[in-house]
């Protein structure tokens, strides 16, 4: 294999590296929203209380919030680490 098949081969190889991370960060922040299913099944059907609304809106607000950081750090990392990938693997 010659060189520069060699290195595209690196280059490719760390930015798929490098991206499958940044979606298993992303699955793990997910999980914040497991707690939220598990609540939902055990209530059944009939009304639900004003208390309990609000708990799982804040519960919901509090999940997103942390796949949305996560998301956030994740590309202010992951993007730089590709420009280096691509920057240092020539």
């Amino acid at each position: 294999m010659s060189a520069s098949k060699t290195k595209t081969v690196l280059r490719w190889a760390g930015i798929a590296l490098v991206s499958l991370g940044y979606y298993l960060w992303l699955g793990v922040a997910s999980t914040s929203f497991g707690h939220i299913a598990e609540k939902e099944s055990v209530i059944g059907t009939g009304p639900v209380s004003l208390e309990y609304h609000r708990a799982m809106m804040d519960a919901v607000m509090q999940a997103t919030g942390v796949v949305f950081d996560a998301a956030s750090l994740g590309f202010l990392i992951c993007v730089p680490l590709i420009l280096i990938i691509f920057h240092k693997v020539r």
